[in-house]
């Protein structure tokens, strides 16, 4: 099966998605990545901690089937994935202030000038983000351009109201992964030596 490795978010057709918001069980803490394909990462996150509900969400309708199948096959029912556009649709799926963490691992960087506007992180995902994240909720991202790293922190510490502090110290990087989990690219980048840039802030 042949899978498009990326899709425009902005095309007409995205932002029409019948989107199924998840079944999420009550009392149980969520976790949610975004751009999550075949959701690797969030199926390492379970084996890591057992005691949460893992939902990645992804505009590639073959990828959700894929990783869905995955997971029934392994008995990962506390990991779901679906197909929606992040752009619009994140009010749609999760309640407000729902979320324990949100994780955006290696987005797409959108090389060329003219599609920067394609990119996932800006001030009004932040926004957006605080909106649907328990009080203490993080959000962690990871990249190996420095450019994405650069446009996130800045959505995230240029932000006005103050609504999120740096894991470390304003204007900084972690160090490493506080988690286990590793997502495919991830893994690759430190098979291959590359350097990941993360980030990890916390809602006030």
């Amino acid at each position: 099966m042949r899978i498009r490795q990326h899709v425009n978010p902005l095309k007409a057709n995205f932002f029409q998605i019948a989107v199924e918001p998840p079944e999420l069980p009550a009392g149980v803490p969520l976790e949610v990545e975004l751009g999550s394909a075949e959701a690797h990462f969030l199926m390492a996150r379970a084996a890591e901690d057992a005691g949460c509900c893992y939902v990645g969400v992804e505009i590639r309708r073959d990828l959700v089937a894929l990783a869905n199948a995955t997971c029934e096959r392994r008995g990962l029912k506390q990991v779901r994935s679906v197909f929606a556009n992040i752009s619009v649709d994140l009010p749609r799926l999760f309640p407000a202030s729902r979320v324990s963490r949100f994780f955006l691992n290696f987005p797409d960087p959108w090389w060329k000038a003219r599609q920067h506007k394609r990119r996932v992180m800006s001030p009004e995902l932040v926004a957006e983000l605080f909106g649907l994240l328990a009080e203490g909720g993080e959000i962690y991202l990871a990249t190996d351009v420095f450019a994405i790293a650069l446009d996130a922190m800045a959505a995230l510490e240029h932000d006005v109201s103050r609504r999120f502090v740096n894991l470390r110290e304003p204007w900084t990087f972690l160090r490493e992964s506080p988690f286990v989990a590793r997502s495919r690219r991830e893994r690759q980048c430190e098979a291959a030596g590359i350097h990941i840039w993360r980030l990890g802030y916390r809602r006030i």
